[in-house]
């Protein structure tokens, strides 16, 4: 077979509003159990903050929690995704959330906010990672902070990625029905790259994929194959965003030389371990008292070692 002509296309992600709202609200999603923890880490340092910023905020999970439970009179949330944000402003409203809320799509390394406006900045889900160089956002970030403003981040720490090396590949079935090989390899700079191979639906190795049970179960089967196969029946390629991940130190130097004071970062996900390595019976504890999961995973992070943390969660403060 020949290959078919190809495309390629520099992009972030395409995350779907709808579809990742009921992700991350379905205790059967990791993303569940991570960002109930971060929710509550964010509240305990920002409670009595008035006027806060949610970084990538998504369809705004972080956004709505601390409306509701914390003191802040106005909360903005801005993503970079449109279909996020028009879902984040339809849960505001369906919530009774949007006269306290609200929700602008822009990039992070560009904010649109005059200078010392925030009392307090939190971001989850690794947005922080995306808004490369990291330096320069990090000043914006800084840019936009009252004095004693606090700034606290939320991220995979990626400890099990060894530099320069190819950290995964599989194939995955794309919301639009397509399927692709996906190759994910971290740089020596620590630098994330992912190179999606859309196969031909007709050829040998799609037909072979749909019907893979666990493929077909799961949208995603990890599988390592030929990739001299792979694109010879390839129709297009489209490389995602670089992203970038910072070590634990790497994090606090970067704030330290960025001008903030009171930098930490802490190391969270000790008990994410255990729903990842698929213990049935821990799982299902989990469910059935999840605000008890979160209460006592936060109640872990000061004693966590961040360089070998799941999740790393950076605190710092403006001067």
């Amino acid at each position: 077979m020949r290959p078919l002509s190809k495309t390629r296309v520099n992009r972030f992600p395409l995350y779907h509003g709808l579809e990742w709202d009921r992700k991350i609200n379905d205790p059967n999603h990791p993303n569940f159990w991570k960002y109930g923890v971060a929710n509550l880490v964010f509240l305990e340092n920002i409670r009595d903050k008035k006027l806060v910023l949610d970084l990538g905020c998504g369809t705004g999970g972080s956004t709505f929690f601390l409306a509701e439970h914390g003191e802040a009179e106005w909360i903005i949330g801005v993503d970079l995704m449109k279909d996020m944000i028009q879902v984040a402003k339809k849960n505001a409203i369906n919530r009774g959330l949007d006269q306290k809320t609200c929700f602008l799509v822009c990039d992070g390394r560009y904010l649109p906010f005059k200078a010392s406006c925030f009392e307090a900045l939190i971001s989850r889900g690794d947005a922080f990672c995306f808004l490369i160089p990291l330096k320069s956002t990090a000043q914006e970030l800084k840019r936009v902070m009252k004095p004693k403003g606090v700034v606290i981040l939320e991220m995979d720490n990626r400890a099990d990625w060894k530099i320069g090396t190819i950290v995964s590949t599989g194939f995955q079935k794309k919301p639009d029905g397509k399927i692709t090989y996906l190759v994910e390899t971290f740089t020596t700079k620590r630098n994330h790259r992912a190179i999606s191979y859309i196969l031909d639906p007709n050829g040998e190795i799609a037909k072979k994929v749909s019907s893979d049970s666990e493929f077909q179960e799961k949208g995603y089967k990890a599988w390592e194959y030929p990739l001299q196969k792979v694109k010879k029946e390839t129709i297009e390629i489209r490389q995602g965003v670089s992203t970038h991940w910072s070590t634990a130190k790497g994090l606090y130097t970067l704030f330290r030389k960025s001008g903030f004071t009171e930098v930490q970062v802490m190391g969270d996900g000790l008990l994410m371990k255990l729903l990842l390595d698929g213990d049935k019976a821990i799982i299902e504890a989990m469910k059935r008292d999840p605000k008890l999961f979160f209460e006592i995973e936060k109640r872990l992070v000061p004693y966590v070692n961040p360089n070998k943390a799941f999740t790393m969660i950076l605190r710092a403060a403006v001067p």
